[in-house]
């Protein structure tokens, strides 16, 4: 039981301590204000970093490859879609209007990205409620066993910024 009680007032002492040293090194505002600054070593040069973002940009265009469903440019290739049964990008909203106009749909469903590739047809019992639904349906846009060059290249490319 000493040996508890001993702690406890070693606790107790340090904490003060720590609180009187608070107060001497200027623990007011004012003090906070005169101290120097912590300013972090920086491991990735302000050179560096925009040599990258310039290396970025000169890829993105150069890269700019056109929709084949709407033959305009694709601006964001990290929303795009593989092209169904193919390899080329496509725009997300292009892939959406082809699975939308492939599917019927009844009263309450609609049509959305579920993630990995995938749209979904998905049921609301309440259509006010967006919180409660059901999937109806999965349909399989991207084929998962398959990853295109563009995906890979893009990938590679945001991986080495740092």
């Amino acid at each position: 039981m000493s040996r508890d009680r001993d702690r406890r007032q070693k606790r107790h002492s340090n904490s003060n301590q720590g609180n009187q040293r608070h107060h001497e090194e200027g623990g007011s505002r004012e003090g906070k204000e005169r101290r120097e600054r912590f300013r972090p070593h920086s491991a990735v040069s302000h050179s560096q970093i925009q040599s990258e973002d310039e290396a970025i940009r000169n890829f993105k265009n150069s890269n700019q490859p056109v929709c084949p469903i709407c033959s305009k440019v694709i601006n964001d290739l990290s929303s795009a879609l593989v092209q169904k049964g193919g390899t080329a990008p496509i725009h997300f909203e292009c892939a959406m209007e082809q699975v939308s106009a492939s599917e019927k749909l009844g009263e309450g469903d609609k049509i959305a990205y579920i993630g990995q590739g995938r749209f979904g047809v998905l049921n609301y019992p309440n259509i006010r409620d967006v919180r409660h639904f059901s999937i109806k349906k999965i349909i399989e846009w991207e084929d998962r066993e398959s990853r295109s060059e563009w995906r890979d290249e893009m990938a590679e490319l945001y991986s080495q910024i740092k």
